[in-house]
């Protein structure tokens, strides 16, 4: 399974009315919507416990409008972006906003924290090149981990495309290391290389993200290498 996430929530960051709508999504384990206005109505503080086990199923759009203005100082929509519905595991939320590029939230991780990459046109090496394009804004779930899917272990980006498996594309990837980051002040992927096997670049390579020495680092693979600490990170869209 990998180990879980853990991270960082505050009461203050949501308000009483999307602890409601978190609370009524939680109908699918149990709750109905009267259970959730008399827990969200009332003082006895067990709605911000109740949704302090949930937040990575239920993280609102307006958490990731605030996100995207604390770490890149980008104003962001998601009012018309649909979550997809919860399928196993899968249940980490990623918003990636209309207009991001890998550019901006590249420069963006490395005013957070140390970053290496061996160009600094990442757009211009993978442009038109990925499984997903942020041409609207758009939600997507992985897996709740540290350590990319141990699922995908010797599997290669051909292997998996030609199994027809939606996985991260590298600036997903990189919106994943900086929610992280933000929620936790910790990195992922300290022993294993997210393969982003919904990117190319322009040669056919494709990007991996790891932590390495102290800094994340964007670095390229064949796309029949399967071996080592490569894996990629599944996807419901």
């Amino acid at each position: 399974m990998g180990n879980v996430a853990s991270r960082i929530y505050k009461p203050s960051d949501f308000s009483a009315g999307q602890m409601h709508e978190m609370l009524v999504t939680l109908g699918k384990r149990g709750f109905s919507p009267e259970m959730a206005t008399e827990v969200a109505n009332g003082q006895s503080g067990k709605a911000e416990k109740i949704v302090s086990l949930f937040p990575p199923t239920l993280v609102p759009a307006d958490y990731w409008k605030k996100f995207y203005q604390d770490f890149c100082g980008m104003e962001v929509d998601f009012s018309n972006a649909m979550v997809p519905d919860v399928q196993g595991d899968f249940v980490r939320i990623l918003g990636i906003p209309q207009g991001l590029n890998l550019n901006g939230m590249y420069r963006a991780c490395k005013e957070h924290f140390p970053c290496w990459t061996y160009t600094d046109d990442l757009d211009k090496v993978t442009a038109g090149l990925n499984e997903r394009e942020p041409t609207k804004s758009y939600f997507i779930r992985v897996r709740d981990r540290v350590e990319a899917d141990e699922e995908f272990q010797n599997t290669s980006a051909n292997a998996i495309k030609g199994n027809g498996i939606k996985t991260e594309t590298l600036l997903e990837r990189m919106v994943h290391e900086a929610i992280f980051f933000h929620e936790t002040g910790n990195h992922l992927d300290m022993r294993k290389i997210t393969l982003c096997s919904g990117s190319r670049g322009s040669g056919g390579s494709v990007p991996g993200v790891g932590w390495f020495d102290d800094e994340m680092r964007v670095v390229w693979y064949d796309p029949q290498d399967a071996d080592g600490p490569l894996r990629a990170r599944a996807v419901v869209s």
